[in-house]
């Protein structure tokens, strides 16, 4: 028999723990006994098991670090379907958790974290469907926005949510984020509210082009004009990770023909040049400040300034 509060040992493999140990980084949780208990207070959201397929002997991981975790009072449901089917078809515990642990990392990561942060999810759909506004905590910053659309990132192994801000003065592109969901937090819906982008007809076509051409950083449309040296291209070739793509080349002070240009958007550069990027103003701060004087920003003119006093501020730093 198992209750709230009681100590469960279960047995896993190490491909199991590790991926659960993962997302517990990941996503920001206390522990892995957080985890073990917000996956079983869902259990009713997977598959039933079938005690004839319920995994091998637990002599299979006796050299492998044991999952140990008490059930919190959101396992009260969990624990009594647990005793019931154990007594039922005759199967362990920590079988049973084996069993639903195994579901929950079979399922691809972007879809886990859906899973974790169903409750904060369930909340910004609801907005999203009746176009209203909600208040939020991001990254420990309050935000009030309207929720437009769930995405993954192209690997799938991260889910966002868009959202519209209430900057009505700056641009539409501009005021489109994309938010990572298990960094959401306190979402509150705002009762008879009119969602921002459901205000103008640029909002609501802007929302639906991020919608059609999702990346993580929103950058459809978006345009940073770089001039590499020739160790910036050489370092824009190896770092691969969140690498902006090129759509237009200047190489020697000459532009390439309009029809070459219109067929490029491609991932290495040949050379230095002046290089115009798909890219958003956010990917430009995360992935070209790696490159110090080997990329200079020459547009759009707000972004070289920021480049420009970022660098000013680090410069302060070493003069000291």
């Amino acid at each position: 028999m198992v209750s709230v509060s009681q100590k469960i040992k279960v047995a896993v493999s190490n491909l199991l723990r590790s991926q659960m140990e993962l997302d517990v980084e990941d996503y920001g949780l206390k522990s892995l006994s957080d985890l073990c208990n917000r996956i079983l207070a869902r259990y009713a959201e997977f598959t039933p098991p079938d005690p004839t397929k319920m995994g091998p002997d637990d002599t299979l991981y006796k050299n492998i670090p044991s999952l140990q975790f008490s059930l919190n009072q959101h396992g009260e449901s969990f624990a009594n379907f647990a005793n019931s089917f154990a007594k039922n078809a005759g199967t362990k515990i920590a079988a049973l958790c084996r069993y639903y642990f195994e579901s929950y990392v079979n399922m691809p990561r972007g879809k886990r974290e859906c899973f974790i942060f169903r409750d904060s999810l369930d909340k910004l759909t609801s907005a999203a469907e009746a176009h209203a506004n909600v208040n939020l905590t991001y990254r420990d910053k309050p935000k009030h926005v309207s929720p437009c659309f769930l995405a993954f990132s192209p690997s799938q192994v991260r889910a966002y949510v868009v959202v519209c801000d209430d900057c009505i003065d700056a641009p539409a592109a501009t005021r489109f984020h994309s938010l990572r969901l298990c960094h959401i937090k306190g979402v509150a819906l705002e009762t008879g509210s009119k969602a921002f982008h459901c205000q103008k007809f640029e909002l609501s076509r802007q929302g639906e082009t991020f919608r059609e051409h999702f990346d993580p950083f929103l950058c459809y449309g978006q345009q940073v004009k770089v001039k590499l040296t020739e160790e910036g291209a050489k370092r824009y070739n190896k770092l691969t990770t969140n690498r902006p793509k090129v759509i237009a080349v200047e190489s020697d002070g000459n532009k390439m023909p309009a029809e070459q240009n219109a067929r490029l958007e491609c991932a290495e550069v040949n050379g230095a040049g002046v290089y115009t990027f798909k890219c958003s103003e956010k990917l430009a701060k995360v992935y070209f400040p790696q490159f110090l004087s080997d990329a200079d920003i020459l547009e759009p003119r707000d972004l070289r300034l920021w480049f420009k006093e970022e660098f000013e501020k680090a410069a302060g730093v070493y003069k000291r």
